[in-house]
């Protein structure tokens, strides 16, 4: 059994306990730059366990929200079926916030763990049992959700790059990162309307990718490249840019309102967001009833890019941010 300790922007300590040794070293990886400490501990009930003393306050009446979905004595049941396995997620709310995670696998479990690689299994366990908890928290606190983008610090302007996937976005962070600029999160943003905050973790890229700086991890199939730039705070955006293909190079303001009314459609159209917004059903719902929600004074823009023309986009913006 292994611990890690951790501080996460907002969130501050959270402690999380993990029975399998496979998943906590891949975990180390993921969480390297929030980590404080690391170590063996003694035996563990769940398969997961996380702990955090910072969120209080948090307080569900008794409902029901879907078959699986159960508030009830400030306790919250949270059961994700699938062929495979079973996960059942048990929130307890009182001083603090615990959650215990119990795994039960299916026979297909076990066949599909014969087919996939050891990344594979630990990367997807990671999501379901970790990753997705952590968003949770976010979400129970200040109703924040998963934005499909990159969180860039450029110069003193916080912006972010959103669209869907293959239009852009990372190379057009490495190439602001490569001009001596700031990448505070290439995947995991989140926002509630007003703020976002970015999670800064290792970015997959293809083995034959000719990076060379930054590699965490490397096999046959992948790399991980990790920046070490984190913002504690959560950051007021100026500028939010969607990124689409065009024969074009071009940026267009666009309508607060329409934008407030899509974005959650470019978000959720990334597997990972979608999933990640869809475990925090609960508690976003649960806050939209009792809270109103900021749509934020950031500017949105249409971003159009001719293909091939990265090191010319990033030309455009600097001139847009009159940088």
């Amino acid at each position: 059994m292994y611990n890690i300790k951790c501080t996460f922007p907002l969130i501050g300590n959270i402690s999380i306990d993990i029975k399998s040794s496979d998943l906590y070293e891949f975990s180390k990886r993921q969480l390297k730059n929030y980590i404080i400490s690391t170590c063996s501990t003694s035996n563990l009930q769940s398969f997961i366990s996380l702990n955090v003393s910072s969120i209080n306050n948090i307080n569900f009446e008794d409902v029901i929200f879907g078959r699986e979905i159960k508030f009830k004595d400030n306790k919250l049941n949270i059961r994700k079926k699938s062929r495979i396995q079973t996960l059942d997620y048990k929130y307890e709310f009182n001083d603090n916030v615990s959650l215990n995670i119990d795994l039960k696998k299916k026979s297909l479990y076990y066949l599909k763990n014969i087919l996939s690689s050891k990344y594979s299994i630990n990367h997807i366990l990671f999501y379901q049992t970790i990753l997705y908890p952590i968003f949770s928290l976010y979400a129970m606190q200040d109703s924040y959700s998963l934005v499909h983008g990159s969180l860039v610090k450029i110069n003193d302007k916080y912006i972010v790059l959103t669209g869907l996937d293959g239009v852009g976005k990372s190379s057009l962070s490495h190439e602001l990162l490569l001009m001596g600029h700031k990448i505070l999160a290439d995947n995991f943003v989140m926002s509630n309307g007003k703020n976002f905050v970015g999670l800064n973790m290792p970015i997959r890229l293809d083995s034959e990718n000719n990076t060379k700086n930054n590699i965490i991890y490397e096999d046959n199939n992948l790399k991980e490249v990790l920046f070490d730039f984190k913002e504690y705070n959560a950051v007021l955006v100026e500028h939010v840019y969607f990124l689409f293909m065009s024969k074009k190079l071009d940026i267009q303001e666009l309508d607060k309102n329409i934008v407030s009314q899509n974005w959650q459609l470019i978000n959720n159209g990334a597997g990972e967001i979608r999933e990640a917004n869809l475990f925090n059903l609960p508690f976003l719902y649960q806050n939209c009833l009792t809270k109103s929600l900021d749509i934020g004074n950031h500017k949105n823009y249409a971003f159009s890019i001719p293909e091939g023309k990265i090191k010319e986009a990033v030309e455009e913006l600097i001139c847009q941010l009159n940088i």
